[in-house]
């Protein structure tokens, strides 16, 4: 077993240092933040002394090393510090909450890693703290350290705000999620690249961070209660219970209001209906069907993963902490959007326009007009194709292939999925916009 550990631990600081990026950018330090943090508001220990620095890193050496604690340094270490964050945000999903999920908590949770980050950016620019290795050359990190600033450390202050602003909404769960962040955070002493007090203040940065992103969360128009009213008109839907109805009523990030893009009323759906009921469904459009029903925007948060990797953004904590939100805000507001057109027009679904017709798979809760895969897909793909344009033909056909997988299902008309990706790509474009415009406009900032 120690073999193994010491062979792991050998290919770990080889593999480290010839991926050892060649310099740092700081322009992050002048973007603006989403919520407004007041001077003073915000309480950051004192930068340790030089002699604490040398003691710190005398500590570090004699420090004991294990599988386990080898194991947590590649695993926090892969991608920038925000990309296992999303991951479990995403894995924390579950329509057994659907009050919960309406509210997006990725969302908020990346705004919170957003904000600290950038904030973390500014103090790196402003102590010009030397990684450990810098103050004493024999200790040997066990992963490529970042070129970057030492204090405080990004992963901690990504862990502790993403971590609190999860627990937050997954009460249940978050001894768990807390215990992972503090995980996360040590990872990063143990590998040898942070000081034990920049993570420390990283952790306090982002603990400040969050609790004011949930104050703004804990506002968002969720508590709003459904006075009962429905739809009686049988030429639209009607149901049980309109699912998502009051989340019309939450409070946009971005879009000036839920309405901001909502479209005309739906055509009569007369000869639509007789289109799906001579579409000849096969393999190919069965398949397509099923995957689309069983993936939500997790597969769009992989997907930009996968391009962050391909693109080696790894070393731009602000960068892809940036794009996460930015893609996560848009879905908040989708979300919010299509279900007030939804409610707005009560778009009657195939099966009860024609009582005889047999969808593929069940039809949810709410009314059909237009396609939240659709636009959900449409905002995804305009968000991806801004920041990696040599891929936006790949994203604008899975987008398709998305909303034509409603229709291939039996449960929305191709008017809903037209409409709803035209309303997508409108959402995410004015949001994209708005982040690049205003809260992500770099100043002139020296290193």
């Amino acid at each position: 077993m120690k073999q193994i550990l010491a062979f792991f631990l050998l290919l770990a600081v080889l593999n480290g240092h010839a991926q050892k990026s060649t310099g740092a950018n700081y322009e992050a330090a002048g973007w603006k933040t989403w919520e407004t943090y007041l001077p003073g508001e915000l309480v950051m220990p004192a930068l340790p002394s030089a002699t604490q620095s040398k003691l710190e890193v005398s500590a570090m050496k004699k420090k004991s090393f294990d599988e386990k604690k080898l194991s947590d340094i590649l695993y926090w270490n892969a991608g920038a510090p925000s990309y296992r964050w999303n991951q479990l945000g995403n894995s924390l999903v579950s329509w057994e909450n659907v009050d919960a999920v309406l509210r997006t908590p990725t969302a908020w949770m990346n705004i919170a890693v957003y904000d600290a980050t950038v904030l973390a950016w500014r103090e790196k620019l402003k102590h010009k703290r030397p990684r450990p290795q810098a103050i004493d050359p024999a200790l040997k990190p066990v992963v490529a350290a970042p070129t970057t600033y030492s204090y405080p450390c990004e992963h901690s202050v990504t862990a502790s705000a993403a971590a609190h602003v999860l627990a937050y909404f997954y009460p249940k769960k978050a001894d768990s999620i807390m215990q992972l962040a503090r995980t996360a955070s040590q990872s990063r002493v143990d590998a040898g690249v942070q000081f034990p007090s920049d993570a420390e203040a990283g952790w306090k940065l982002g603990e400040q961070v969050a609790k004011k992103i949930i104050e703004k969360a804990r506002a968002d128009g969720s508590a709003a209660k459904w006075d009962g009213s429905m739809n009686k008109d049988p030429k639209k839907w009607t149901g049980n219970y309109p699912m998502g109805i009051m989340a019309a009523k939450m409070v946009p990030m971005t879009l000036r209001s839920p309405d901001q893009f909502r479209p005309a009323p739906p055509p009569d759906f007369a000869a639509e209906m007789e289109e799906m009921k001579s579409f000849k469904r096969n393999f190919r459009s069965n398949s397509q069907a099923y995957f689309w029903a069983n993936v939500g925007y997790e597969f769009w948060t992989d997907l930009a993963s996968q391009k962050m990797f391909e693109y080696r953004m790894s070393d731009d904590a602000p960068a892809v902490a940036r794009i996460y939100t930015i893609l996560h805000t848009a879905s908040h507001d989708v979300v919010i959007s299509v279900m007030d057109a939804k409610y707005a027009h009560w778009g009657i679904r195939p099966s009860q326009y024609d009582t005889t017709y047999k969808p593929l798979i069940s039809t949810p809760p709410f009314p059909g007009y237009p396609s939240g895969h659709a636009m959900g897909a449409g905002a995804a793909s305009t968000v991806l194709s801004y920041f990696f344009p040599a891929d936006a033909k790949e994203f604008r056909k899975l987008a398709q292939d998305c909303a034509d997988s409603r229709f291939y299902a039996g449960i929305h008309f191709k008017t809903d999925n037209e409409v709803a990706l035209t309303m997508g790509r409108e959402v995410a474009s004015f949001i994209v916009e708005e982040w690049m415009k205003k809260a992500s406009k770099a100043a002139q900032v020296k290193r």
